[in-house]
C-alpha cells in the first residue's frame, strides 16, 4: 500500500520531524491508514496531523499523497455552542478562567491552572509541545481562530485524543474562548521498537 502513496512532511525544513515521521510511515504494515499514521506520529509530536490529498487535486493517475503536518488545523468537527469544557485565554496564553469539565479533563484542579500558560501543563516526556503550542498559537494569531486535535496524555501515561477550538475576543478583548472535548481514549502507545515511549 505504501508504494501506492506518497509521504509528504511540512514543514518541509524540519528534518527531524521529516525523519520521524518516515520512520513511523515505513515502520506500519500494509493495512496502513492515515488515523493510524497519525497516532503512531503523535507518540513524539502531540499536535501533528495527517491530511488525505483530495481526490479533485490529483494529477491523473499518480499516486495518492498523504501530507503530515507537525501542526495545523484541521476544521474539527464542530463542538457544542455551549460546551462544559471550557477556558479563557489572554493574549500570553494564560488560563484566566477554567470551568470545571476543563480541569478534570487536564486533571488538575481550577485555581491551579488560572494564570498559567498553556505549556505549563504539558507532558515533560513531550519534547516537541512547547514549540508545537508556540506554531499553534502563531496560526491563531494570523486567522484569530483554530481548530484541531491532540494528543493529551492521562496522569498515567495513556494517551486520548482532544478536540478543541480557540476563538479570539470571544469572551471580550484579549480574552480568547478555548472549547475542549474528549475525542478517542486508548492504551499507552508504543514506538517503533515496541517499548512503551517515556512521559507519553
Amino acid at each position: 500500500m505504501t508504494d501506492e502513496i506518497k509521504l509528504r512532511t511540512f514543514p518541509s525544513r524540519d528534518r527531524e520531524f521529516g525523519a520521524f515521521a518516515r520512520i513511523a510511515w515505513e515502520g506500519r504494515s500494509a493495512t496502513l491508514t492515515p488515523e493510524a499514521l497519525q497516532r503512531e506520529v503523535r507518540v513524539r509530536y502531540p499536535a501533528a496531523i495527517v491530511v488525505v490529498q483530495d481526490d479533485l487535486a490529483r494529477h491523473g493517475e499518480g499516486p495518492e499523497i498523504w501530507y503530515v503536518f507537525r501542526t495545523g488545523n484541521l476544521g474539527v468537527a464542530p463542538i457544542d455552542d455551549a460546551p462544559e469544557a471550557w477556558a479563557i485565554l489572554d493574549d500570553e496564553r494564560r488560563f484566566v478562567e477554567v470551568s470545571r469539565a476543563l480541569a478534570e479533563i487536564a486533571e488538575i484542579p481550577t485555581h491551579r491552572m488560572v494564570g498559567h500558560s498553556i505549556e505549563d501543563f504539558s507532558n515533560p516526556g513531550d519534547p516537541s509541545i512547547r514549540d508545537d503550542i508556540a506554531r499553534l498559537w502563531k496560526q491563531f494569531q494570523a486567522h484569530r481562530s483554530i481548530s484541531s486535535t491532540l494528543r493529551f496524555n492521562f496522569d498515567d501515561g495513556r494517551p486520548r485524543e482532544l478536540a478543541y477550538r480557540l476563538v479570539a475576543d470571544a469572551a471580550g478583548k484579549g480574552r480568547h474562548r478555548l472549547t475542549v472535548r474528549v475525542v478517542s481514549e486508548g492504551d499507552a502507545p508504543t514506538d517503533q521498537r515496541g517499548d512503551a515511549p517515556r512521559g507519553a
